[in-house]
């Protein structure tokens, strides 16, 4: 599965949701808890780069990571447009930034308490800033997607932990990002359904072997929403992909156990 592929390969985008163990509990008085039902967030266009619902699949996934957590958990509404792959395409040609086929709709991974959903090859206009590579002779330059465009990657992340699972830390007071991302400090103030958001740069390089590598080179947004804290980040440093993830954000919705 491309989830072991995470734990080793760095360079990829990241969307995340960590809930606190004091939150975990599914059950109030002996009563489930039951997310409040939310309207399905239709199609949207963001600085040229569409976002689509997450297909019923995609849903199941979260109910069933809310099903092992016994309470709601968030969910995002909108993800990247997949980039149409002909029959003839090769397998070379769909490759993602982990070396994985990354063609479609996004991947849903739910394992070891940790849930993603990893996308590569959605659609982006030209000029777009994403996932790019550094030549022999030290020009940084795009990666290429299946369309031969750039190549833009996303993923979307809860979890019991996330401090550990990124920064290698245990603890509350542990920032749910490596240390090789810093907070933006003159970031507009940010509200994602009424919690205030913050919003993280993290470099290109980081020394620390000890961190996942996951996040290089990404503006990450964190916020709260009932008690679970969610992140989000497109690959690459812009304002586009800065409104990508707000929009992102404001499109997720708590999706609540199925099994009471």
């Amino acid at each position: 599965m491309w989830l072991g592929v995470l734990a080793i390969i760095t360079g990829t985008s990241i969307a995340a949701c960590s809930s606190p163990s004091s939150t975990m509990s599914g059950a109030s008085n002996g009563r489930q808890i039951t997310a409040p039902k939310a309207p399905r967030p239709k199609s949207e266009v963001v600085d040229s780069v569409p976002l689509v619902p997450i297909t019923s699949a995609q849903r199941a996934k979260c109910e069933k990571f809310a099903d092992q957590l016994k309470r709601p958990v968030p969910c995002p509404g909108l993800l990247p447009d997949p980039i149409p792959v002909s029959p003839t395409s090769s397998a070379a040609s769909c490759l993602g930034v982990f070396g994985e086929d990354a063609c479609g709709p996004a991947m849903a991974d739910l394992s070891g308490g940790v849930f993603l959903l990893n996308q590569s090859n959605f659609r982006v206009p030209p000029g777009y800033i994403g996932v790019t590579f550094e030549q022999y002779n030290g020009n940084v330059v795009p990666e290429t997607s299946v369309s031969g465009g750039p190549l833009g990657h996303f993923v979307f992340m809860t979890g019991r932990d996330l401090q550990l699972y990124l920064r290698n830390k245990p603890g509350r007071g542990v920032p749910p990002v490596p240390s090789y991302c810093s907070l933006i400090q003159d970031a507009n103030a940010i509200r994602v359904h009424g919690s205030v958001a913050t919003l993280y740069q993290c470099s290109d390089s980081s020394n620390d072997q000890g961190q996942l590598q996951l996040i290089m080179g990404h503006d990450v947004l964190v916020w709260n929403d009932s008690g679970v804290t969610c992140e989000v980040s497109f690959h690459g440093h812009s304002q586009v992909n800065i409104a990508l993830d707000i929009s992102v954000a404001d499109a997720t919705e708590l999706v609540s156990p199925t099994r009471q």
